[in-house]
């Protein structure tokens, strides 16, 4: 008797797929994931969409919005859509919607909201932070990059004062090697 009356529920009023339903071994667990939890998440899409039709057709009017919602329910029903197409998508959406408020309450804890303007300004001193190291490591790296420049002229100018030549020609190349030293240990000094 009881069979019966799950049948005529379960294939003839709400259409539910065999296989949907062999997927759910116990009458309990037939009720609750094919009856219940799809039946509220409905009623929850129904509401919506009677308070958007009504509201914006008439304004807010509770028994249009009583008729709309009983009409839509019925056709959902009636039509198949609930057992063979929404029933499947609520059990999923379920699953999924579960996940997400658990992260968001996760989140919701471990950052609370009234948190937000300092972690963004923590957030913000980090930035700028990391920008003015960024700058500092390309003012080293172009420092570097002048001293080897100037190591470079040094040596050149070396070797072309051990060659012989005339004493204002040698004299103005130590010139420039000195200058050349200056500049480099003042490189050095910035670093």
């Amino acid at each position: 008797m009881a069979t019966d009356l799950f049948n005529l529920i379960f294939n003839e009023i709400l259409k539910i797929s065999p296989t949907l339903l062999s997927k759910y071994a116990t009458i309990q667990d037939q009720v609750i994931y094919l009856i219940l939890i799809p039946t509220v998440i409905l009623f929850l899409f129904i509401y919506a969409f009677a308070k958007g039709i009504v509201g914006r057709i008439v304004g807010e009017h509770r028994g249009f919005e009583y008729l709309v919602s009983i009409v839509t329910y019925i056709y959902l029903v009636y039509s198949g859509i609930f057992g063979a197409t929404l029933v499947p998508i609520f059990i999923t959406w379920l699953n999924i919607a579960i996940v997400v408020a658990l992260i968001v309450f996760i989140m919701s804890v471990v950052i609370h909201p009234a948190r937000g303007p300092a972690l963004m300004k923590v957030g913000e001193a980090i930035g700028k932070s990391a920008g003015k190291l960024g700058a500092k490591e390309k003012q080293r790296k172009a420092i570097e990059e002048e001293i080897d420049s100037v190591k470079k002229q040094i040596a050149a100018l070396e070797a072309e004062r051990n060659r012989p030549m005339e004493p204002a020609a040698k004299s103005y190349i130590e010139m420039q090697i000195g200058n050349l030293r200056a500049r480099k240990a003042d490189l050095e000094s910035r670093l």
